[in-house]
């Protein structure tokens, strides 16, 4: 790798790094809460919206189809995490809110996925690193995709 252009070997090592801390968040997650961490980023999303979002907010936001967001939406409402509602505004619009439970599963995994990230990456790293590192990432999304990084 040695020959290899700067950042190609940067690219690597993020997306391996990314892929490791994937799987390390997904073993915990399914061992200790019961959901996978596409589930935890629907409820953390539809929790940052004030508890409700519409359907294709939540697609778009988690860069799903609208079949893949329904499957998704299905199997957290079948464990009462979510409940779908129709648009006070538009009957057209479906809405999905987080539920007692959805709220108590999110801040479950919000913390282990907290525990794993600061043991394995903050700790490691000053907070001007880490903000030079979002910068980065900015840059690197498409000028119309950059609102999907919080501020």
């Amino acid at each position: 790798m040695g020959n290899e252009p700067a950042w190609r070997e940067a690219i690597n090592h993020m997306l391996h790094f990314s892929f490791v801390l994937k799987a390390e968040i997904e073993a915990r997650l399914g061992s200790e809460v019961g959901i996978g961490l596409a589930d935890h980023e629907a409820l953390i999303n539809i929790r940052l919206c004030d508890g409700d979002l519409k359907m294709s907010d939540l697609a778009d936001q988690l860069v799903l189809s609208r079949g893949g967001i329904t499957k998704l939406v299905d199997r957290l409402e079948r464990a009462g995490y979510v409940r779908r509602a129709p648009s006070a505004d538009d009957r057209r619009v479906t809405m999905v809110e987080i539920t007692p439970d959805g709220i108590t599963t999110v801040t479950q995994s919000r913390a282990i996925i907290d525990e794993i990230v600061i043991e394995r990456w903050a700790n490691r790293v000053t907070d001007d690193e880490a903000r030079f590192m979002k910068e980065l990432i900015r840059r690197a999304y498409k000028d119309e995709d950059s609102s999907l990084i919080a501020e």
